[in-house]
Parts: C-alpha cells; structure tokens; sequence
C-alpha cells in the first residue's frame, strides 16, 4: 500500500501486473529453463482458470482431447462443461504412456478426428504423483508435432520435488510453439491468492486475453507477490518441500504398518499425492463411504478416470493433513479395507 497503494487496488492488464510478470519470467529461466518474453505470459486466477482459457479458445461442443487417465478430476469437469470429449490414454510408474498415446492418435487419425490438444501433468501426477521420464517427454513433443495438435502442459507441482533428480519441462524441449505450459502459485505461496500462469506463442496470449474478461487477476495480490518472491521465495520452498516429505514419509510408513497383502501404492519424490490399489475385489467409493463416517476422506480413483474404472484405486493426499492425524488415518482406512476383504473372503 505505501508503494504502489494506487494501483494495486485498481484495475489491471489483461496479461498481469507487469511487476509480477518479470519477477516470474526471471524465476521460470532459473528454474525451469522456460525463457519467455513479456508478451508469452499471461497470469491467471490459479492454474485452473488457464486451462480454462485454453479450451475456451480451442475446443469446441464434439472436439476431442486427449488426456491421461486416471487424471486431475477439474480438467475433466471442464471438458464435460464444454461438451466435448475425453479420450484417455494409462498412466504407469513412468508417467504418460507414449506407446499408448501414439496408438491413441493413430486410431483418432483413422477415424478422422484431429484432437484439440494433449493435456498432461508431467512432475507428481495429479493423482498419481509419478513423474514421466525425460525420453516420453521428448517422444509427446515428437508426436505432437507429427498429428497437429497442441501439448497442454500442467506443471504445478514442479517446485515441489524432494527427490530424485529434475526433469527438464516438455516445454523445454520444443522450438515449435507446439507445448504451451502452465503453472501456479497456489502450491508455493498459497491457494487463496488464486494466482496462476500461462506461457505461450505471444499470438496466443493475445488471442485468449480477449476470452478473459475479469480486469487482471487478483491484482493487489500480484502486487504482492512480485514484492515478495525475489528475496524469499526460495527459502519458502525449501520448508515447503521439508514439510511435504516429512508427511510423505509419514504416510508410506503408515501405509506399510496398516494395509493387509496385496495393497500397493505409488511413492512419489515430491509434490502432495500418491496412488492406492487395492485387491480388485474392494470397491474404493464403498470403503469411502464407510470411511467417511468414521472422519477419513480420500478421492475414489473413478472421479479421475475418463472411463469410470479405477474402482479400487484412490488418492491420498499428504499436502494439508497434520503429521498426528496422518496414522490414525489410515488405519481408519485400513481396517475398512481388510473388513472388505473379509467379506469377499479374500
């Protein structure tokens, strides 16, 4: 307020408060090795609202998209809002399935149908939390040129590894204008800042600032932000990434200490999610149920499907629970699973 009160309480550019919009370019070259000009950022209300913009400006009541599957459930949402549809290929240890994608985009190509765009979260999937490989990132830029469409690539959770070595962006490894990457301040500096972004080809950042029609997102909280992140940013995420694998070691230990035979699950080296299956006999959405009455939740692994399956998968997410509550949890879980079991009489 005593710097810049003025204009932080008024309206702003359609792209961003500039202030921001350098503080991050600066960031994203350091860190992600994503080089942009001003005129290739756009920031948005959170990550969600650019993936909003973008299938705004390019999908249409019938278009096809592809993504993976299991996936975030919100980008889902959208696509249905649009009316358009899902087509999913798997998701394994090592992230998206390129044997798949590439069988997925020669099949749609026999049928005549061109997909709008391939949407992928490439570090700690959303759900899953696994990352894909450097190799497939390069082999989704390989067929997204070949097939004509766009890569959408959701890199929220990039910041937050706490394990393992980093994987460049896909959107490094294209020249082509073809990946289009976006990213959000909700997981580093806080979800209700509601503060996003978009990189992309500066004709496309012009074309969708005309579909954002909100006068600037969130522009006292830009104003914010750009003051604040260059001198302490990083060590915020430094205790962010302490705190998130504390509750990740915490949860896998539980894990191990409580669930019977023939329950796996994903470990990931960062972001706030991992991936359960249970024996196929147990229903997750019936051991939800009965969880939820005992005060445990977790997200049944159908709601991220674009085809329903998944239906003794979940997600568990470490992000927001407090370490005490992280035990106690699942045995909740647990012991409804091994009475499912029982039941079955396996």
């Amino acid at each position: 307020m005593e710097k810049d009160g003025d204009w932080a309480l008024q309206y702003g550019k359609d792209t961003g408060t500039p202030a921001l919009v350098d503080a991050l370019r600066t960031k994203l070259a350091r860190d992600q090795g994503i080089v942009a000009g001003r005129d290739s950022v756009m920031l948005t209300s959170g990550g969600s609202q650019a993936c909003q913009l973008v299938l705004d400006l390019l999908v249409d009541p019938g278009d096809t998209v592809i993504v993976e599957s299991p996936t975030w459930m919100g980008f889902l949402y959208m696509i249905k809002n649009l009316k358009a549809n899902a087509v999913g290929v798997p998701v394994d240890e090592h992230g998206t399935n390129v044997d798949e994608l590439e069988k997925t985009l020669a099949r749609l190509k026999s049928e005549g149908i061109r997909p709008k765009l391939i949407y992928v979260i490439p570090n700690f999937q959303n759900p899953m939390g696994v990352s894909t490989t450097l190799e497939r990132r390069k082999r989704i830029v390989e067929l997204a040129r070949e097939y004509g469409t766009i890569v959408l690539e959701d890199d929220a959770y990039y910041d937050l590894r706490f394990g393992g070595e980093p994987i460049p962006p896909i959107q490094t490894l294209d020249e082509s204008g073809t990946v289009w990457y976006t990213g959000t301040f909700s997981k580093i500096v806080g979800a209700g800042m509601r503060l996003g972004w978009l990189v992309a080809p500066a004709e496309v950042i012009t074309q969708i600032s005309v579909l954002k029609t909100d006068g600037s997102s969130n522009v006292f909280g830009a104003h914010v932000i750009a003051e604040w992140l260059p001198e302490h940013l990083d060590d915020h995420i430094e205790q962010l990434k302490l705190l998130y694998r504390r509750r990740r070691d915490l949860t896998l230990d539980a894990l191990s200490t409580h669930m019977p035979d023939g329950v796996t699950w994903t470990v990931p080296d960062g972001g706030f999610f991992l991936w359960v299956t249970l024996p196929e006999v147990v229903d997750a959405t019936i051991v939800r149920s009965q969880t939820q009455e005992l005060g445990v939740d977790f997200l049944p692994g159908t709601v991220c499907a674009t085809d329903g399956s998944a239906t003794n998968q979940f997600r568990l997410s470490y992000s927001f629970v407090t370490d005490d509550q992280i035990d106690i949890g699942i045995k909740t879980i647990a012991d409804v699973v091994k009475g499912e079991l029982a039941e079955a009489g396996a």
